[in-house]
């Protein structure tokens, strides 16, 4: 049997762009760090992101049906560590510029890109659920600028994962 340490294990070896994935509601807007994000169909744009049912997040994607991914670049390590809570006396979106798009679900002015989406679906499994997500706008933001990304347990840059 696979333990949850092992599969942690390996799945540190699999490099992933580090994105935040907001939301809002009549009430409040939302946001949380993700890698577990991956595109699934051209015609229609569909991609997927699953989300911890512990997350508060989560519950706001179910209420509203909307989500955006942003693709984050290097400079917005700081961002990513408050939206995954690592500060949890700093609000999420303090000094952080954002926009409406198609949905209003939030738009991180200095993403690199964003996806936003409508949810299709949503596929319970396991601690998760998989939003599956309709794309009605993106955008990059950002032209020629790298990702940031996650691997092995660390941020890293394009060029410095070796």
């Amino acid at each position: 049997m696979v333990t949850a340490d092992d599969f942690k294990a390996v799945m540190r070896n699999w490099a992933s762009t580090v994105t935040i994935i907001t939301t809002r509601t009549p009430d409040r807007m939302h946001g949380l760090t993700a890698t577990a994000f991956s595109s699934l169909t051209v015609d229609p744009p569909e991609v997927f992101v699953s989300i911890s049912r512990k997350a508060f997040t989560h519950a706001l994607i179910e209420q509203s049906g909307i989500f955006c991914v942003n693709f984050l670049t290097p400079e917005m390590q700081h961002i990513s560590d408050r939206f995954a809570g690592r500060f949890p006396n700093e609000e999420r979106f303090a000094g952080v510029g954002y926009h409406s798009a198609a949905t209003g679900a939030p738009v991180l002015d200095d993403a690199l890109a964003f996806l936003d989406c409508r949810v299709e679906k949503a596929l319970d499994t396991g601690d998760h659920t998989i939003f599956i997500g309709r794309v009605l706008a993106a955008g990059v933001q950002k032209p020629g600028q790298l990702p940031l990304l996650y691997f092995q347990g660390r941020y890293r840059h394009l060029g410095d994962c070796s």
